[in-house]
């Protein structure tokens, strides 16, 4: 957990940077909730965020306090959401590229709910003994992990990584084989999540929402079941961000990332080339995140904007994908790179601006106001309505 005295500091660093401007690097905090909204379309939400932000204000706040892209794309050969979201806790590929080794893609590609016997490991590349993820290296450095879905088929990574299929773990302490301390699949997953994270101040947590599938399955993307469901999931996100800023072992010490598994055209999302299906948002909000920012103008030099192109992984010139969030939350712990990942395995996606480019400026100011955060008396302190569509089709 980042001590009082530490986030006064990150918050007098990011006045100074304001003041004199900066360079994009990555911030590092002590919490990180890594959320993805199933079926949730790039350009629906853009021009409904753009057209309506009276009904869409959770989103619009990500967007002006955060930094976003509403064209970030899926894995490239799947748009659906067992592998997908596979490909976001572990960084891979769901199928091997072309011309790369038989050992880097994670090679899951069912989509239904798993036997009591399935596992990352036993059901996908069989190339790979072990698949690591997020989990793991999170909670092998010692961090409280959670996992929570609206959906029972992500009994596939409680199953992948318990007591007995889990890893040891070789990282100074031993933690245990049990990546995932709290795993919930559940219709009211939100409601559980915001309950234990009051009590249990998870480092890193993946929570993800099922309305949208459901509705998109149902009535069709875009419809007004739709529009429907995505104000609700509005409402649950400005709740988490409602909460982070209350928790003061959260405030200023928490980063929310943001992104999906796929869009979704008409009543399905299968056609891994239809552009409606693979184009998704990325958005990251929180503690040192650049505000109101463009995420392809910060990674200009690492990532293209694709436009309505759908990229292979050996193009040069790669676009931010969901499978880019992973290594992004270890790395805003502080952590490195999942094992034997290759998305983002550099941990070069950037979302703050916090490098202060004139020492013999800033050192100064940065100094003088350090004094006055530490003089007694001069701390700063920064301080269901609508009913969800059942997911009739578990896309």
């Amino acid at each position: 957990m980042m001590s009082n005295t530490k986030k006064v500091l990150c918050g007098v660093v990011a006045v100074v940077v304001g003041l004199l401007g900066g360079t994009s690097v990555t911030a590092q905090v002590g919490h990180v909730i890594h959320i993805s909204i199933d079926g949730l379309r790039g350009d629906f939400l853009e021009s409904r965020v753009g057209n309506s932000p009276e009904l869409y204000s959770n989103f619009k706040r990500l967007v002006d306090e955060g930094a976003t892209t509403f064209n970030a794309r899926t894995d490239y050969t799947h748009t659906n959401t067992l592998p997908n979201h596979t490909t976001m806790i572990t960084a891979r590929p769901v199928l091997q590229p072309s011309d790369a080794s038989s050992a880097i893609h994670h090679g899951y590609t069912r989509n239904g709910q798993p036997s009591i016997e399935d596992t990352l490991h036993n059901s996908g590349n069989p190339d790979i003994a072990y698949v690591a993820s997020t989990f793991d290296v999170a909670h092998d450095n010692g961090l409280k992990t959670a996992l929570y879905s609206g959906k029972r088929k992500f009994a596939i990574y409680d199953q992948s990584y318990n007591s007995t299929t889990g890893a040891l773990d070789v990282v100074g302490v031993d933690n245990g084989r049990d990546k995932i301390d709290f795993f919930t699949a559940h219709p009211l997953a939100h409601e559980m999540f915001l309950t234990d994270l009051s009590e249990e101040h998870f480092e890193y947590s993946f929570l993800h929402y099922r309305h949208l599938d459901g509705a998109g399955h149902s009535e069709g993307w875009g419809s007004e079941s739709w529009d429907v469901n995505l104000q609700f999931v509005d409402d649950h996100l400005g709740s988490i961000m409602d909460y982070v800023h209350s928790d003061p072992e959260l405030a200023n010490d928490t980063v929310l990332i943001l992104t999906a598994d796929h869009g979704g055209d008409g009543t399905g999302h299968g056609n891994a080339a239809n552009v409606s299906n693979y184009t998704i948002p990325v958005m990251v909000w929180g503690a040192g995140v650049a505000a109101g920012a463009d995420l392809y103008t910060l990674n200009s030099e690492t990532r293209t904007n694709p436009g309505t192109a759908r990229i292979d992984y050996n193009t040069t010139g790669q676009p931010i994908r969901n499978g880019d969030t992973g290594n992004l939350a270890l790395d805003l712990l502080g952590l490195g790179a999942i094992p034997g990942s290759t998305i983002n395995a550099n941990q070069d996606l950037v979302v703050a601006i916090t490098e202060i480019p004139e020492p013999s400026v800033a050192v100064p100011i940065l100094w003088s106001l350090v004094m006055l955060t530490i003089r007694p008396r001069h701390a700063f302190n920064f301080k269901l309505a609508k009913q969800a569509a059942s997911t009739a089709v578990d896309g």
